[in-house]
């Protein structure tokens, strides 16, 4: 079975493990299933979302340091 990257259900789990405060297992997420800042935004987006946008920038900085190491 191939393997789904970027779905709603992903998403949905990246955002609820980010706000329950566990930032970190939320990058190691981001960077796993292969979310880039567009897409985060797209979801948020689609979703109608009250979050507030800047946790998910906040988010993708510390993505994109563990994609660097």
């Amino acid at each position: 079975m191939k393997k789904q990257y970027r779905t709603t259900k992903q998403f949905l789990e990246l955002r609820e493990t980010m706000l329950n405060g566990n930032w970190s297992q939320a990058a190691l997420n981001c960077v796993e299933y292969g979310f880039s800042a567009k897409e985060l935004q797209d979801h948020h987006e689609a979703m109608g979302l009250e979050d507030d946008i800047w946790d998910y920038v906040i988010l993708v900085g510390m993505a994109e340091r563990l994609r660097s190491n």
